[in-house]
């Protein structure tokens, strides 16, 4: 099973986003662009491909941003497959 553990990186003093451990993709889906988040649920369903032909177990996981108008997203793996995920997701990512 993945953990998900986060942490709040800050951009300015009150600026910033939520970051998952682990993480070997990330993103945000924006509020009133369907353009855009549209090719950000392509490339996440392109990534969690490669990692599932790889047997590597991954999570989607979702996290707030100083952004009302976004979502960040980051695609987390077990600490022991990130260098692994990494290496396949090259050219992906």
């Amino acid at each position: 099973m993945v953990s998900l553990k986060k942490k709040w990186v800050r951009t300015s003093a009150w600026r910033g986003y939520e970051e998952y451990d682990n993480s070997v993709a990330d993103g945000c889906f924006l509020a009133m662009n369907s353009y855009q988040n549209e090719q950000e649920k392509d490339r996440i369903s392109k990534i969690k491909s490669k990692l599932r032909k790889n047997k590597i177990p991954h999570r989607v996981a979702y996290g707030r941003t100083s952004n009302v108008f976004s979502t960040a997203y980051d695609i987390v793996v077990d600490k022991k497959n990130v260098g692994k995920a990494k290496k396949v997701l090259r050219g992906v990512v």
